[in-house]
């Protein structure tokens, strides 16, 4: 990836900034020193060969690598000027404020009812889960198709329902960026990606 712009936005134009960001899993380094103010209200397309680090990049951002063992990072990332990995700092609040779209759904390893119950859960959801769930699924289409199995809640996760297992209806409050990536490719070491703002 490129380095910043000739012209640097100032700190109240940057919604995200990376300064010598550098990825790694276990000893392989994925990203290597990337440093690149995201300007806010301005889309940003990050470029690049399958298995060079785009995917890896964006998850870092909002903390999802902390869910693999081997990961880590150097470097520093800011949202809003503050250290996304600071002490203190909640992992989950990070996910809470910056979402990711992901190309093809990733369902958890879990029932339909237990991917489309996650988000309220995490959120503090007091209501009806079981009605929320139906709603849900309703509201994507699939209730139909799943309705059989409602006594149960080990309702498979088949692929043909996998998107609305990974994104349920109701979700938590919007996070103020958004990441779309393909899935990661991690084995394979490639170039250094280009970005254009």
């Amino acid at each position: 990836m490129a380095n910043a712009p000739a012209t640097v936005p100032s700190t109240s134009d940057v919604v995200i900034r990376l300064e010598d960001v550098s990825l790694f899993y276990g000893s392989f380094r994925a990203v290597r020193d990337i440093s690149y103010p995201f300007r806010t209200h301005a889309i940003t397309a990050i470029i690049g060969p399958s298995g060079c680090g785009k995917s890896t990049l964006l998850r870092s951002i909002n903390r999802m690598n902390d869910l693999v063992p081997s990961a880590r990072a150097t470097g520093r990332m800011m949202f809003h000027g503050e250290d996304l990995y600071g002490d203190g700092v909640d992992p989950v609040e990070v996910r809470r404020r910056i979402g990711m779209v992901f190309q093809k759904a990733n369902p958890f390893p879990k029932s339909i009812y237990d991917n489309v119950a996650f988000g309220p859960r995490v959120n503090g959801f007091k209501g009806n889960l079981d009605d929320l769930v139906e709603q849900s699924l309703r509201r994507a289409s699939l209730w139909d198709d799943v309705k059989e199995s409602s006594s149960s809640r080990a309702w498979p996760c088949r692929a043909a329902s996998s998107n609305a297992c990974a994104s349920p209806a109701p979700s938590p409050p919007s996070p103020r960026s958004s990441s779309w990536t393909s899935p990661a490719r991690r084995s394979i070491p490639a170039p250094r990606c280009s970005s254009r703002n």
